[in-house]
C-alpha cells in the first residue's frame, strides 16, 4: 500500500462517525476526488455504481501538491483511473498515489497527531510546547497537514475513543467513558455525539451491537 494511505473503505461505515482525514474518493466511472476531513457525518445517497475511498495519512496532501485545509468537504476533482471492477479501480488508485513523491513531511505535526490520538483533550499550549512551536505556528501547520485545527481534530478523535470504550461493554457507563475521554461530563459527551452524528452515543452503541456477529 502507498505510504500516503492510512486505510481504505467501501461505500460507508457500519457506524456513522465522522473521520478527520482527507479521502481520495474513487467513483465507478474512474473519476477521482479529494474530499476534506469531517467534523460531522456526511449524509446523502451513494453515487451510481457505489463508491470506495482511500483514507490519506495526515500530511499526505502536501505530497500531492495541495494543503489539506484547501480540500473542501464536498470534494474536488483530482484525476481519474480506468473504470472497471472494484478491485481494479482500487489497485489503479493506489498506483496513482504511488506516482507522487513523498515530500514536505512535517514530523512535528505527525508527533502532534499522535499526541492527540492518545489524548484527544490535550491543550493546544501543551501540544505546541511538546513539538517546540508557538500555538499560532502549531495551528497553522496542523491545518496545512490535517485540514482541521487541533481542537476540531481532537473532538472527532474523542468520539471514536468513546465508542471504542463503549464497545467493550454491553451496558457501558457513559459517565465513566466521558471522564476517561476528556469530556466535561456525560451531558457534554451526549451533546458532542448529537452535534456530530445526529444520534446519541447510546443509539450508536446499539447499532454496533446489532451489527456485530452473534
Amino acid at each position: 500500500m502507498s505510504a500516503l494511505i492510512e486505510g481504505r473503505w467501501i461505500d460507508s461505515a457500519v457506524l456513522p462517525l465522522p473521520y478527520p482525514a482527507v479521502d481520495l474518493l474513487v467513483f465507478a466511472d474512474g473519476t477521482l476526488w479529494l474530499a476534506g476531513p469531517e467534523v460531522c457525518v456526511r449524509t446523502g445517497p451513494l453515487p451510481p455504481g457505489g463508491l470506495f475511498g482511500l483514507r490519506l495519512r495526515p500530511g499526505a496532501c502536501l505530497s500531492l501538491g495541495v494543503a489539506a485545509d484547501e480540500v473542501p468537504l464536498g470534494g474536488m476533482p483530482f484525476g481519474r483511473v480506468e473504470p472497471g471492477s472494484l478491485r481494479s479501480r482500487m489497485a489503479s488508485a493506489v498506483k496513482f498515489l504511488d506516482g507522487f513523491s513523498l515530500r514536505d513531511n512535517d514530523f512535528a505535526m505527525q508527533q502532534a497527531v499522535r499526541a492527540l490520538q492518545g489524548d484527544p483533550a490535550a491543550r493546544v499550549s501543551d501540544l505546541a510546547a511538546a513539538v517546540g512551536l508557538s500555538e499560532r505556528q502549531l495551528r497553522r501547520r496542523f491545518s496545512l497537514a490535517v485540514g482541521l485545527r487541533p481542537k476540531a481534530y481532537g473532538r472527532v478523535v474523542r468520539l471514536h475513543a468513546a465508542l471504542r470504550l463503549a464497545r467493550l461493554a454491553e451496558r457501558p457507563s457513559w459517565a465513566d467513558i466521558a471522564q476517561q475521554c476528556g469530556f466535561y461530563d456525560q451531558p457534554h459527551l451526549i451533546a458532542e455525539f448529537r452535534a456530530a452524528t445526529g444520534q446519541s452515543p447510546k443509539a450508536l452503541h446499539g447499532r454496533f451491537l446489532q451489527s456485530s456477529p452473534a
